[in-house]
């Protein structure tokens, strides 16, 4: 079975994700329901983060006390109760203090460290009632849309934020991974190079504040590696891009993640295996480079590590169609056919319309549990499920080279049950065999 047979190929060009780790919620929302409009800040002058402020001595001593909790909990490692209380303590700067922005805002970060989304998200909305064009705030109430699944809610924050201060790079790389993600999709090339060169713009605007910035390379090399179907030449400059990165940090696990992609599409498994697993290592909840250890090594049928490495992936993201799938042909592997088709299963009810599932479920039937029946009739019976399978596979989303393979997997069927018939029949038609002879008196001694 090809690889697409398991899963489609470009998952595998997973984007870096936007705010910093912060990852879409499932079934993402184009709209903005539910989120406030950005601050307006066009007639307001953009913030100048390095101009000098009149701050009281009790002010910056009151911040640095609460600054050196939240460092010290950061290094020990953050929980609710820990973020809660740097929260606190920044707030407690902010009432005193009304006109340290920085102390409200931090008291959202602190929140957002540890997922409290509705409290980050009311402390940064309350920095902005203190200074409107605080991008700091703008751009992190962006990073919590986005995870909320609000992509549009989230572009226009990040926008704002740059409008409100242009030297925000955290909103330029965020903005380009979402042009990133829309050029992957889009079949327009005309949109896709428009979206390609606001995305270029973008992350040179984000290197030129900040040339040791991870993940704007990061994202510049995934981006260059787009359209190399085309233009192999581009796989060239991601390269230089992406090593340019590794030299800032070669620890940032996208960054891995991405070297692995490359060499992936350089057609160097071992090294990109290599790279998902130091990506893994590096950062245990990227769940991209599970995915991709997994896909890998169902291609070399280490079906133990690819089960395992699927389920890390279900662990943090449990309807992640393509992961139980994934899921499925490494138990299917493994023999554990019961646990194969209830992943399918699982698959089939999470999204009805996409065709992997039925495609599985029918090679399940065809090439593993009707090879396992006992009689004529039996087989056939299971064939004809395997059929009816891959039939619903033909009105569902998938490829062509899928269903050219599943119409040949329809006759293939056809014919095998034709000929069990046939056999059936001649079995019948023949006389009984003679009665064993019967034992001969005195028990044959």
């Amino acid at each position: 079975m090809r690889l697409s047979h398991v899963l489609g190929t470009t998952l595998l060009l997973a984007a870096v994700a936007c705010g910093g780790g912060q990852k879409p919620s499932s079934g993402l929302q184009k709209g903005n329901t539910d989120v406030p409009p950005p601050p307006d800040v066009s007639a307001v002058k953009p913030e100048q983060t390095d101009t000098p402020r009149e701050v009281s001595t009790d002010a910056k001593a009151d911040y640095a006390s609460a600054l050196d909790f939240y460092n010290k909990s950061a290094a020990a490692g953050w929980n609710e109760s820990s973020c809660r209380s740097a929260a606190e303590q920044f707030s407690a700067v902010a009432r005193a203090h009304k006109d340290i922005v920085e102390a409200q805002y931090m008291a959202g970060r602190s929140f957002h460290n540890c997922g409290l989304a509705k409290d980050a998200e009311d402390a940064y909305q309350a920095a902005l009632k203190v200074k409107p064009n605080h991008g700091a705030s703008i751009s992190n109430l962006g990073e919590l849309y986005f995870a909320a699944g609000k992509v549009d809610g989230a572009r226009k924050y990040w926008e704002s934020a740059i409008k409100a201060n242009p030297k925000l790079t955290a909103a330029y790389v965020n903005l380009a991974s979402l042009n990133l993600a829309e050029m992957r999709k889009t079949k327009d090339q005309a949109a896709w190079a428009k979206l390609e060169e606001d995305a270029r713009k973008k992350l040179s605007n984000a290197l030129a504040v900040d040339n040791e910035n991870v993940r704007a390379y990061t994202v510049y090399g995934l981006v260059y590696m787009e359209g190399r179907q085309k233009n192999r030449n581009r796989l060239d400059l991601a390269k230089l891009l992406l090593e340019e990165g590794e030299k800032k940090n070669a620890k940032y696990a996208p960054l891995q993640h991405a070297l692995g992609l490359l060499s992936l599409a350089k057609n160097n498994l071992t090294d990109a295996l290599a790279r998902f697993q130091a990506a893994t290592e590096l950062d245990p909840k990227l769940a991209e480079a599970h995915m991709n250890v997994g896909l890998i090594q169902l291609g070399t049928r280490r079906y133990d590590v690819a089960k395992a490495a699927f389920e890390k992936v279900l662990s943090q993201q449990p309807k992640n169609y393509d992961a139980v799938i994934g899921l499925g042909i490494a138990q299917r592997g493994l023999g554990d056919l019961d646990g194969a088709e209830a992943s399918y299963k699982k698959a089939k009810d999470l999204d009805p319309k996409r065709g992997d599932a039925y495609f599985n479920l029918g090679v399940l039937y065809k090439d593993f549990r009707a090879n396992k029946e006992n009689d004529l009739k039996a087989m056939q019976n299971t064939s004809k499920v395997a059929r009816q399978f891959f039939q619903d596979f033909m009105g569902k989303d998938g490829s062509q080279g899928d269903k050219d393979e599943a119409q040949e997997n329809i006759k293939a069927i056809d014919k095998l049950v034709k000929q069990l018939d046939e056999a059936m029949k001649m079995a019948a038609s023949q006389p009984p065999p003679p009665p064993a002879p019967a034992p001969a008196p005195g028990g044959g001694q």
